[in-house]
């Protein structure tokens, strides 16, 4: 039978487990010539010998089947658990937050909010449907929302004043906070400065405090530079935004004959082939996708790996106005626009986070606009130049783990054998995660130098400043840290073979793997069939139905009972009720009840066959806390150790000491299966002695070899790893 601490291939020596079948030794030595506290003290340092002489490879469970196993799992566990906590609060650290309010607020701002224009009409992004609706948006919604909220430095104020002296501020500010007179109401209006004062000048001072922070005190740069650049009084603008479309070549696909007189060309859907990259469309210059520093653009239609025609805006709201204006009556969009989209960045002093956000609309052949928006945000900082102590402190020590345990893994490397060590999954794992955490530290390295490099731009350019590569490989690294944090957490699964319910679980997912994904091939089948069929059969009027990915989540989510059966009636009146039943009635009822009877029918023979083994886990830290609280409660002093003394059980009277038959066996061991127990159990009167015994014998037999079935497996595989390697 299984034992609860030995799930896995790490199983007791083949002479402890079939001790019977071993040769028998010389007869020079015999073991009744040992006395009991003898073989005790011989079998104890054979114990504690065997750990120290064999070079055994690291398994995939920790056994707690003695003092120093649980001795040395304990101080494995506790070291792992120190880095599981670093590596939970260093992957955490990647993530601010406010992140997820910084985008909230601007997607409300522009995509949520609408904008009334006329009675009764609105300008939403979401609502958007026609091209006209697009250019509607920028200029009723999206200047108005920019340039409404952005904060202005008073131009009457003179070009030194807001960066030079500290004197004039403070005279000022008793003229500011000076109460009005009494004597004089009628005159304190018109001689007050306006309302809005106070704000321009904290502003003012917030964007002097900005402009050290970006290094804008150019000479050659003049000091109104910074109006209307920071937005919600709290985010500055890098760079004024810009919009740019992708277009498709004239005459890209063919008109049949029949409609040449009603559509003279014709243009195709968006491909890399079929786009159109001439120098100059409309006055608006083709860039490169490396020219605009940005990245591909995934959207619902396409993937766009180009650059495009790009007009730049700028900070001033008229003047914006006056572009757009002109770009719509010239028709800048037309038949050959695939996709519109206009961008912008934001810095954020108070969290240290630049947002870069995108504003798409994506035209397809077939005419309409579908509205998407792209928000990314990132940190200014990485582990090298983080300003808090206490994390600084984290990711060092976390490194210093990592370094500890790649030390470990080299040398268990070389101990076992490069072959060996691959075909252990746990030495796979800490693989993937020793080496994610250094791709993590080159990201951060990469990192450092990419934000300095902005900055630097910012403070010394007027342009747009793209942070799309940025944006990008930031969503790479988070991602990685996630899996990284992902496997750590798995990996705490090694440490719980002292628990058999634990133990029951990852054994019935061994167990039942193959039978699982044997079912699964047949599962995969039927389920992609519907899948093909519902697209084919609902796609051009069900939206759950629309692609073909689109039609395979559609499945999972019927199977969880998430689905709209209104929407597939409407879709094939006649087919559709047909598809849903056949699906609920297979998928649902059948093939998902034979998944689970699979694993329930594992379950219950591993639930049968395991049992409550030898742990000494408890015992061990009972010990422990027992010998402490004694130091505690005896000032210090140690506990003095006597040897036991084994009791002695005199015989009865009526009973001879001479008589094998009348005296009683010795104990062998404290735990014994029930066959072998009855082996040596006293055979009862009036029964035959040589046929009880070889019944008994024949049952432990039988037991043995049942073991030796079940294992075979584990026994194999330690019988190949303990072989030499130049021997086959």
């Amino acid at each position: 039978k299984l034992s609860v601490s030995d799930p896995g291939p790490r199983k007791p020596p083949f002479s402890l487990n079939f001790g019977m079948f071993k040769k028998k030794k010389a007869k020079d030595s015999p073991r009744p010539s040992l006395t009991p506290p003898q073989r005790q003290s011989i079998e104890a340092r054979r114990s504690q010998a065997g750990p120290a002489q064999q070079n055994r490879a690291k398994t995939t469970t920790i056994l707690y089947t003695t003092d120093e196993e649980v001795r040395d799992a304990l101080m494995e566990f506790a070291v792992f658990i120190i880095f599981l906590i670093l590596t939970s609060l260093v992957t955490l650290s990647v993530r601010h937050s406010y992140m997820f309010y910084f985008n909230d607020t601007m997607k409300k701002l522009f995509t949520t909010r609408e904008m009334v224009i006329a009675p009764s009409v609105t300008v939403s992004f979401e609502k958007l449907i026609t091209v006209p609706d697009w250019w509607d948006y920028l200029i009723y919604n999206f200047l108005i929302t920019l340039h409404g909220d952005m904060t202005f430095i008073d131009k009457e104020e003179p070009p030194d004043n807001s960066t030079s002296t500290e004197e004039e501020q403070n005279e000022q500010k008793p003229e500011q906070d000076a109460p009005p007179e009494p004597a004089a109401p009628p005159a304190a209006p018109p001689a007050a400065p306006p309302e809005p004062a106070a704000p321009p000048g904290r502003a003012a001072r917030e964007l002097q405090n900005k402009s050290d922070h970006f290094h804008f005190h150019d000479p050659n740069t003049p000091s109104h530079h910074l109006t209307g650049r920071v937005f919600l009084y709290e985010n500055l603008l890098l760079g004024p935004p810009r919009i740019r479309q992708i277009r498709v070549r004239r005459e890209s696909c063919y008109v049949n004959d029949a409609f040449i007189r009603y559509f003279n060309t014709c243009y195709a859907a968006y491909s890399a082939a079929a786009e159109q990259r001439t120098g100059k469309y409309k006055g608006s210059k083709y860039m490169t996708m490396n020219e605009l520093d940005s990245t591909p653009i995934w959207t619902v239609l396409g993937f766009y790996r180009t650059g495009g025609y790009v007009v730049d805006l700028s900070y001033d709201k008229d003047e914006n106005m006056n572009t757009i204006t002109r770009l719509k009556d010239t028709h800048w969009l037309d038949r050959g626009s695939r996709l519109s989209l206009v961008e912008f960045s934001l810095f954020n002093e108070n969290t240290d986070i630049f947002q870069s956000v995108k504003f798409i609309a994506e035209i397809p052949p077939t005419g309409g606009v579908i509205p998407q928006t792209h928000m990314q945000t990132v940190k200014q900082y990485s582990f090298f130049t983080d300003l808090s102590m206490l994390m600084t402190v984290i990711y060092i020590f976390w490194y210093i783990m990592i370094v500890y345990y790649t030390i470990n893994e080299i040398t268990e490397m070389c101990k076992s054998g490069c072959k060996n060590y691959i075909s252990s999954i746990v030495n796979v794992l800490d693989c993937i995660i020793l080496l994610m955490c250094y791709l993590a530290l080159l990201y951060n390295v990469w990192h450092t130098f990419k934000v300095h490099n902005v900055l630097d731009k910012a403070g010394s350019q007027m342009t747009y400043q793209s942070l799309d590569v940025l944006c990008f490989w930031n969503i790479i690294y988070v991602d990685m840290m996630a899996i990284l944090a992902f496997l750590v957490w798995i990996k705490i699964f090694k440490f719980i073979s002292f628990n058999k319910t634990l133990v029951q679980f990852t054994t019935t997912l061994k167990r039942c793997s193959k039978d699982l994904a044997g079912f699964s091939l047949m599962f995969g089948i039927v389920f992609l069939a519907y899948a093909q069929l519902g697209l084919l059969l609902f796609g051009t009027k069900h939206p759950d139905f629309r692609n073909f990915i689109t039609s395979i989540l559609t499945m999972i989510r019927m199977i969880l009972g998430d689905f709209q059966y209104n929407l597939i009636e409407q879709a094939n009146r006649v087919l559709g009720p047909i598809y849903f039943l056949t699906y609920i009635l297979l998928v649902f009822f059948i093939l998902l009840n034979m998944f689970l009877a699979i694993i329930m029918e594992t379950y219950n023979s591993v639930k049968s066959e395991i049992t409550q083994g030898r742990s000494h886990l408890g015992s061990y830290i009972y010990k422990k806390l027992t010998g402490f609280f004694y130091l505690l409660t005896h000032c210090g002093r140690k506990r003095r150790h006597q040897p036991p003394i084994p009791p002695r059980d005199e015989p009865p009277e009526d009973q001879d000491p001479d008589d094998p038959d009348q005296v009683e066996p010795h104990e062998v061991r404290r735990k014994m299966s029930p066959a072998e127990a009855k082996y040596f159990q006293e055979i009862p009167p009036g029964e035959n002695h040589d046929l009880t015994r070889l019944n008994n014998r024949v049952g432990l037999l039988e037991e043995i070899l049942e073991q030796l079935i079940t294992n075979m497996d584990d026994i194999l595989k330690r019988v190949d790893k303990s072989r030499p390697k130049g021997k086959k």
